[in-house]
């Protein structure tokens, strides 16, 4: 059963301040400052609090955006365009932490949207390649009668210490949430999930075309979505889209959203090191 996306059950947004930083939570600093130092033991590296915290900043951040607190506004929006009332999944997708560590958003959507036979779960550590990977687990979630999917993809600004990866991208508070059916019709059907490595960055376009033809999809029919750095060699097979990369995991989705239906069969394709992953969608409705 193929799955469906129609772009009009797409909604992206970036945030500002959801929730405005309290006094009293500075009362906590060494409780924080402990759980990064711990955090660290964890995977192996000391702890310098002069060098790696970010302690006072995320306890002060005057745009502090929970994952839940994005979730509600998206979600809120998106129930105004879908029947929200029979999702039997609910994935969350995402590269940064949530600022509320711990918080079950996948429980929270399923919550508000009393969604009591539901079934969720959180996709991450997979770098902004987990939503598409997310997709993949939607589309072999949904058969034996499963119908519906909600995914959730999101990111945020804060850390609890300091990371040079995080302060070259900037990221911004940025989510995306969206509906896909087992059962639709038109707009955007799924076709595939690849995650390639070993993939040089000479290699991109090869690998792109590859894919395409490997489902049954001309190169030159796809617009590939992608960070501007990609799409400026992409740009000579076929069409591109550019993706604001601040927007992190949402990136992709916020393009799409913006583009909406006239976008013909897209491709959504992240870079990490030598690993490309990528999505394929064939438009189900003739554009091209």
């Amino acid at each position: 059963m193929t799955l469906h996306l129609d772009p009009r059950t797409l909604v992206s947004g970036e945030f500002g301040c959801l929730e405005p930083a309290q006094p009293e939570w500075l009362d906590q600093y060494d409780y924080w400052e402990d759980f990064n130092a711990r955090f660290f033991q964890s995977n192996g590296a000391e702890y310098h609090p002069d060098r790696h915290s970010n302690v006072q900043s995320w306890l002060t951040a005057p745009d502090r955006a929970p994952y839940a607190a994005m979730a509600d506004v998206l979600l809120t929006e998106l129930q105004g365009r879908a029947d929200l009332g029979d999702v039997d999944l609910v994935l969350m997708a995402h590269w940064m932490p949530d600022v509320h560590l711990g918080t079950s958003v996948t429980n929270f959507a399923l919550h508000k949207l009393g969604l009591e036979n539901g079934f969720g779960f959180a996709i991450s550590d997979r770098g902004r390649s987990a939503p598409l990977f997310a997709l993949q687990c939607a589309a072999r979630y949904l058969r034996d009668g499963r119908k519906k999917a909600l995914l959730m993809v999101m990111d945020q600004k804060h850390l609890l210490y300091r990371s040079d990866v995080v302060d070259a991208v900037q990221p911004s508070n940025s989510g995306s949430v969206m509906v896909l059916e087992a059962a639709g019709q038109g707009g955007l059907a799924y076709v595939g999930y690849e995650r390639r490595t070993g993939i040089g960055a000479a290699d991109t376009a090869r690998t792109v075309a590859e894919i395409c033809t490997e489902y049954g999809l001309d190169r030159a029919a796809v617009t590939v979505i992608a960070d501007p750095d990609l799409t400026e060699a992409l740009a000579k097979d076929g069409p591109v889209r550019q993706q604001t990369p601040r927007k992190l995991c949402s990136a992709p989705f916020a393009a799409l959203a913006e583009a909406g239906s006239t976008i013909g069969n897209v491709m959504l394709l992240t870079r990490d090191a030598d690993e490309v992953s990528a999505v394929l969608f064939r438009n189900a409705e003739g554009v091209v």
